[in-house]
This record gives C-alpha cells, sequence and structure tokens, in this order.
C-alpha cells in the first residue's frame, strides 16, 4: 500500500512537472512569436525610414555634377574663374587701351558685359555627333570705347575662355553700320554724372514736392521719392534723351512702389562723351511741360490754381501690399493649406550639369545674359528634335497721350534678361520636389562675378489632364452598360521654368515636355502695373487707360506685350523643308441630289522657297498649318518626316511699320518667319534696342531681307505671340495669370508611326472581365515604393 501510494504522488509530481514544463514551452513560444513580430516590425519601420531617407535623397534641389557628357563640356556656362581670365587677358591688350571699370570715366575704353558664346553651329555637331574636336568655348566682351574720336560701342570674341590667346572684333553682316556711342545702354559711370544734375533739380523743387505730394527726394524720414530711368525718348536717331520718373519709395507707408507714381518728370540729354554738355532739357509737373526747372517754380509760385495735391491713396499702406487682405464676405471658409505635389517613388528626372533626362527627352539648358533661357540639343529618344529652342525678345508698348505717354515704350532685353532672372520660392514659384539651377553673370559696375541662386526650375507635373483617353461604349448594342474597352493616361511632363522680372512685369516662362514628342513654350506675364499721368478723369472717355485708384492723378494705360520665341529645328537632320497646309472652303455638286450643292473644307500643300515667301501675317480667314519636314525621309505611310508650328496667341502690331516702336519690334511684323540658319543671326533680341529704336545697327528684318533660298537647308523658326492689355481694377495690386497664357508648340506632324506615348508605363486599360460588369485593370507599373516628403519648408536663396 505505500509503495502504491509512493506511485501515486511520483505521478501526480511528474504530471506537474509536465504541466509546467508545457506552460514554460509555451511562454517561449508565445515570447519568441512577439519578439519575431517586434523584430519584424522593426525591420518594417527601418525599410519605412531607409525608403524614406531615399525619398529624401531624391529630393535633393541640385544637379548632379557635370561629369565627362559631351554636351555638359560644349554647352557649359563661364565660371568665375573664366569671367576673371578674360578680364585680365584684355587689361593686358595694349591695341585695347582699356581702364578698369572702378576708374572708368567717359571718355575712357572699359569693359561693360563679358557674356558666353556659343560656337558655330556646324562645328558643336560635328564634335557631339561625328567625334570631331570640341570647339573652343568662347566669351563675347563688350566694350564701351569713350577713348576714341567718335566714341563707339565694340564687341570682341574672345577665347579659348580657360586661357585666353585671342581676341578678335566681332563683325555681323546684318549690321548696317557700327554700333553708336549714344545706343548703349546706362551704367555707373554716365550716372554718376546725371546724377548732380538731377540732385540740383530736386533740391530747388523740394518745397513743390513737399506740399503737392507730401514725399520729397531729400531730408525725407520715410515718405522719400525715388527717381527711376532711364525712360528713353530720342526724338531722332543718334540723340539720346532720357526721362526719370518719380516714385513714392517703398516704406511702411508705401509698399509696391510702382503703384505710387507721381506726376513729376524730369528729362536730361546726355550725348556723347563730354559730360560738361549734359544738360536738364525739361520738366514735367502735373501734366504740365516746362522747359526748364526755372519755368516750373515761377509758375507754381504765381498761380495757386495750378497747383494740385497726390494725397495717399484709399486703402492707405495696404494699397499695393502683398500681404494677405482680411476679406469679410470674401474670406475663404477653409483655412486648410493647397494641395502638394510629391514623388513618393522617387525622381523620373535627372539634372547632371546642364543636362537633363527624362523618359526619353534630353537637352542642355543654357542662361545667356540678353535674351531668355536657352533649351539646347534636344532630343526625343536619341533623335534630335531641335538644336535650340528658347525665348528671345519681350516687348511692352504704352499708350499715352503726350508728353510722358508716347515713351512709354520698353524693350525688355535692353535690360538683359539673364540678368533679370531672381531666386524663385521653393514649394510656391515652383514645387518642392524641382531641381533648381544657379545663373553666374559679370557685373559691369564692380568688375566681378555675381552668383543668383535657383533662377530656373526643373519638375516633373501630372497637369491634371489626359494626355489621351477613349470610352469604347457599345452604344450600338442592345445593352448600353456594356463596353469593349476604357483607356486613359495622364498628361505628365516635365516642365523647365524660369521668371524674368523687368522692373514692374514678372513674366513666367515654361518649357514643357511631353511623352507623344510635342514641345510646348509658354509665357504668363504678372506683376505691377506700370503708371503713366491721368490726363482725363472721366473713366467713361478715357481712351488711353484706366484710373485705378481716384486718389492718384496717374493712370494704368493700354499696353501690347509682345514675345518672341525661336524654334532651331532639326527633323532627321539639318536639311529641311517649309510648307503651309492651306485650309479653304470649296463648293461641289451634290452627286446624289440633283441641283443641290454642298461644301466642306479642303487643304492644299503649299512649299515655300525663299525667306520672304515665308512670312507670315496670321489671316483668320485663311487658317493654316505650318510644318517643317525632311523631303529626304520618307514616313511608312509615304509621308515626310515633319514637325509643325503652333500658336495660341498669336497678335498683330497695329502700330505702322515706319513707327519707331515698330521699327524696334521689326520680329514682331510677321507672327511667323522662317530663315535660313546664320551663326550671325543668333537672337532676334538686342541689348541696344532701347536706346536704338530709329534706325537700329541690329534690325531683325535683316535676317529676311536677302530672301535666300530655304529649300533643304537649315531652318529656323521665329515665332511671336501677345496680348492686348486694357487694365482694370482687379490688376492691382498685382496683375494675374489665369486668361494672359500665351503657347506656342511644336508637334510632330508624321515624324512617327503612331503616337510615341503608347511605349509609356503610365496609361491604364480597363475591359470588362468576361460577361459580367466587374473590370479588368492593366497597369504597367512593376516598382513601387512609398515614402513621404518632410520637406514642408517655403525658402528662397537670397
Amino acid at each position: 500500500m505505500a509503495n502504491l501510494r509512493l506511485w501515486q504522488c511520483l505521478t501526480v509530481l511528474l504530471l506537474l512537472t509536465s504541466i509546467g514544463l508545457l506552460i514554460g514551452v509555451i511562454i517561449l513560444a508565445v515570447d519568441k512569436q512577439e519578439n519575431d513580430k517586434s523584430s519584424k516590425a522593426n525591420s518594417y519601420q527601418q525599410q519605412q525610414q531607409q525608403q524614406q531617407t531615399s525619398c529624401t535623397d531624391d529630393e535633393k534641389s541640385v544637379p548632379e555634377p557635370p561629369g565627362d557628357d559631351k554636351s555638359n563640356k560644349v554647352f557649359s556656362k563661364l565660371t568665375a574663374k573664366e569671367y576673371g581670365k578674360v578680364t585680365t587677358y584684355l587689361l593686358a591688350q595694349v591695341d585695347l587701351h582699356l581702364t578698369e571699370t572702378s576708374k572708368a570715366t567717359l571718355i575712357s575704353n572699359y569693359i561693360y558685359t563679358i557674356e558666353s558664346h556659343l560656337s558655330k553651329k556646324s562645328d558643336i555637331l560635328g564634335y557631339l555627333d561625328e567625334g570631331q574636336a570640341m570647339p573652343s568655348r568662347e566669351a563675347m566682351v563688350t566694350i564701351y570705347m569713350g577713348a576714341e574720336n567718335p566714341p563707339v560701342v565694340k564687341e570682341y570674341i574672345v577665347k579659348p575662355v580657360d586661357n585666353p590667346t585671342s581676341h578678335e572684333l566681332y563683325q555681323s553682316p546684318i549690321r548696317s553700320s557700327s554700333i553708336s556711342w549714344n545706343t548703349r545702354y546706362m551704367d555707373a559711370v554716365e550716372t554718376s554724372h546725371i546724377a548732380p544734375l538731377i540732385d540740383d533739380v530736386t533740391k530747388r523743387v523740394d518745397f513743390i514736392l513737399k506740399e503737392s505730394y507730401n514725399y520729397t527726394f531729400h531730408n525725407c524720414g520715410n515718405q522719400c521719392l525715388m527717381g527711376v530711368w532711364p525712360l528713353p525718348m530720342a526724338q531722332s536717331a543718334g540723340e539720346r534723351r532720357n526721362w526719370l520718373a518719380a516714385f513714392r519709395k517703398e516704406s511702411p507707408l508705401t509698399e509696391g512702389y510702382h503703384l505710387h507714381q507721381m506726376p513729376f518728370f524730369i528729362e536730361f540729354a546726355s550725348s556723347g562723351n563730354d559730360p560738361t554738355k549734359f544738360k536738364i532739357t525739361k520738366v514735367i509737373y502735373n501734366n504740365k511741360l516746362f522747359p526748364d526747372v526755372d519755368s516750373l517754380i515761377q509758375k507754381y509760385k504765381n498761380d495757386n490754381s495750378f497747383r494740385e495735391k497726390v494725397p495717399m491713396p484709399l486703402g492707405g499702406s495696404r494699397y499695393g501690399s502683398p500681404e494677405r487682405r482680411n476679406g469679410g464676405a470674401f474670406d475663404p471658409s477653409s483655412e486648410l493649406p493647397p494641395p502638394e505635389q510629391y514623388q513618393p517613388n522617387g525622381r523620373r528626372f535627372t539634372v547632371t550639369g546642364n543636362k537633363v533626362t527624362y523618359l526619353g527627352w534630353s537637352f542642355n539648358i543654357r542662361v545667356p545674359r540678353t535674351s531668355g533661357v536657352q533649351v539646347l540639343n534636344v532630343k526625343f529618344h536619341g533623335k534630335r528634335i531641335a538644336y535650340e529652342v528658347s525665348a528671345q525678345d519681350i516687348a511692352a508698348l504704352y499708350g499715352g497721350l503726350p508728353p510722358t505717354g508716347i515713351f512709354m515704350q520698353f524693350f525688355d532685353t535692353s535690360w538683359q534678361l539673364g540678368v533679370q532672372l531672381f531666386p524663385l520660392i521653393k514649394g510656391v514659384d515652383c514645387p518642392r520636389n524641382a531641381i533648381y539651377l544657379d545663373n553666374l553673370f559679370y557685373d559691369s559696375t564692380s568688375s566681378t562675378t555675381v552668383h543668383r541662386k535657383d533662377v530656373v526650375c526643373v519638375f516633373e507635373l501630372n497637369t491634371g489632364t489626359p494626355l489621351r483617353r477613349h470610352f469604347s461604349s457599345d452604344f450600338m448594342g442592345p445593352d448600353p452598360t456594356k463596353y469593349h474597352f476604357s483607356f486613359s493616361m495622364p498628361d505628365t511632363v516635365l516642365v523647365v521654368r524660369f521668371m524674368n522680372t523687368v522692373i514692374n512685369y514678372d513674366y513666367v516662362f515654361d518649357y514643357i515636355f511631353h511623352q507623344n514628342g510635342v514641345i510646348d513654350t509658354k509665357v504668363s506675364p504678372t506683376g505691377y502695373l506700370f503708371m503713366s499721368p491721368l490726363y482725363n478723369k472721366d473713366p467713361w472717355t478715357n481712351k488711353y487707360g484706366t484710373s485705378i485708384n481716384p486718389r492718384l492723378l496717374m493712370q494704368a494705360p493700354i499696353h501690347h506685350h509682345l514675345f518672341s520665341f525661336k524654334f532651331d529645328i532639326d527633323v532627321m537632320g539639318t536639311r529641311n523643308r517649309f510648307e503651309t497646309l492651306d485650309i479653304t472652303p470649296k463648293s461641289h455638286d451634290h452627286p446624289y441630289v440633283p441641283g443641290v450643292k454642298y461644301t466642306m473644307n479642303t487643304f492644299e500643300r503649299k512649299l515655300k522657297s525663299t525667306e520672304m515667301d515665308a512670312l507670315v501675317q496670321y489671316d483668320f480667314n485663311k487658317p493654316k498649318y505650318y510644318v517643317m519636314y525632311n523631303n529626304r525621309k520618307t514616313h511608312r505611310n509615304g509621308y515626310k518626316h515633319g514637325y509643325r508650328i503652333a500658336a495660341q496667341g498669336f497678335s498683330k502690331l497695329l502700330l505702322p511699320e515706319d513707327s519707331a516702336p515698330a521699327n524696334a519690334t521689326h520680329w514682331a511684323r510677321n507672327q511667323v518667319v522662317i530663315t535660313k540658319y546664320s551663326d550671325f543671326e543668333q537672337t532676334s533680341a538686342s541689348k541696344f534696342r532701347q536706346f536704338d529704336v530709329h534706325d537700329p545697327a541690329e534690325s531683325f528684318k535683316r535676317f529676311y531681307d536677302n530672301n535666300e533660298n530655304i529649300v533643304d537647308e537649315d531652318l529656323v523658326a521665329w515665332v511671336s505671340v501677345g496680348l492686348q492689355h486694357i487694365p482694370s481694377a482687379e490688376d492691382v495690386p498685382v496683375t494675374t495669370t489665369p486668361g494672359k497664357t500665351l503657347t506656342v508648340s511644336i508637334q510632330p506632324y508624321n515624324y512617327f508611326d503612331e503616337d510615341p506615348s503608347f511605349i509609356s508605363r503610365d496609361g491604364v486599360v480597363v475591359r470588362r472581365n468576361g460577361n459580367d460588369l466587374s473590370a479588368k485593370v492593366t497597369s504597367y507599373f512593376t516598382k513601387k515604393k512609398q515614402c513621404m516628403t518632410k520637406n514642408t519648408k517655403v525658402d528662397i536663396q537670397l
């Protein structure tokens, strides 16, 4: 019995031990499972962090180093070191007799600008395509030759820029003469002699300005006037006259100084290089013209009725301010920020040095000094579409009564568009995921270089519109819910954006690269209005402008924006033709109904043989296609490979051809001009145009006046667009872009066998899944990586 009890106790003990061991094993297993889960969770979190880090890397906003890419080398900008070497080399040349700009006077020879100058196109293409030696990189140097008799402006080609050994006078066959001294742009050397004359006048009329505007030029605290010049008004060729306009200066009391122009102007003459002959020639006060300041003072003292005060505008210090208004009923109900654009799977484009690649596209970005930003060596799937696409020139032609209204004609390349590029606001001007490019240019005042950051941005954009789509419905069948298939593809594009700010206006330029081979060039004006004196206070009978604030004796005048674009298109090579497809209605006898006629549109091909034959003045009664094609390359359907030029915004220059503004903007006389390529016809822009309107040394008309053959030649298309602007109250404080965007496109025209966007993975196809109503969706993406940027700040690099 005792043994039996012993065995029972041992059995119970063994059972309890087994249960304990089992519980321990379970606990260990559970712990292991939890540890595995924790390990997996930590691994997932690490993966997420790695993906987040990867996304952050993808969103670096600066280009990668250029490496050894050939196009990067030949299209590269001048470095600060190269600017210095060119300067040092030229100062050492005894034949030029140069003086350092900081020590120069009007009777000195000194450097005004240094800028990169491209070698001949044939040499660059030989290097890129045929393995020839890289052409030397060159600089174009503009020198003010005040020591010569008579004084003149000259330009020299200096090369090679990394170690200059030669300088050659630049002589262009399109120039009618040398560059006149009086057509040069104003610089600090000249204005140092004009400033004392202005200072003397403004001191003498200080009491008039104080009583009239409560603002003055001297001892003014927060209520100062500032002078803005030049506003050229040469009456004839060779004359140099300019106006200074008075504005209320930026201060806590006034912002947006462009809207605070006062009706006070000073005209000064500064022809030649003898500053002792510079003089004040006219003064305008409250829309009255005086031959000198003494006449104004005498009139003001003797005639109380002549005096007129200009108080602060309605709205006070808020008027013209960029700050948000408290709109009352107009306040948005939501305080949520706007949508953001992200790329959770990383960028699909790269910027290496100045070279951009994107889904079959490749090109180089270059920032000239005078004209707009260029994209060069533009290729699509390895084939060059264009050697150059670029904005060229900007003009704003204003209306108004004399005396001041007639000199408000602005030709913006005189201010040099490359210099008028300023830092973009990251996250606003461009998406946060953009890559930004800097600009480096020569400053004529200091003889040093200026490094301006973030002036061009590159980004991918979903436009929100399908590039292509179709819903193939069974609308003829008995069941209207049935369909065969549906497909769509978003129009996701690459954008190169830059913004020129020329005094008051900002011009937003976009070069847009679509996945179907189309390139759009767009421009949208915004910024502050320019003002002129208000002569007619009745808003319903004023024919020249809009009074935008009843307290100001100024108006926002009617004006015409004009823009010039260049398209050096190379269709399957550089030997191309240009034709129009003229669309006309034609009537026919109806074949089935006797006595009845029917009318339909037809088109006829017309080959253009010479430059004059190809001039286009757009006529709505005669619509056309404009096509550049290669007659030696035949499409599989029998057509010639081509590219079409299309525009939304053709605008007629209404001024007579013999008027000075029209003479200076001859590139706008025709909406399309086709010229044979010439290395001397690089740009329709000119930095001398603002002071050279009567007899320009560089006239665009000479590009086609020689009427060269354009059949099977290297062709360039020059396209102008524009818009008329009659300002309204909603243009204050700044005019907005909607409704003002102008576009010029080049589009493949029988260039491909079919739409090239069908090789893109961006498209989606939806088909019926058997006979039921469910859908089978086909998407072509395989690699997916999800992450979100942490960069949410708005930034600007000044």
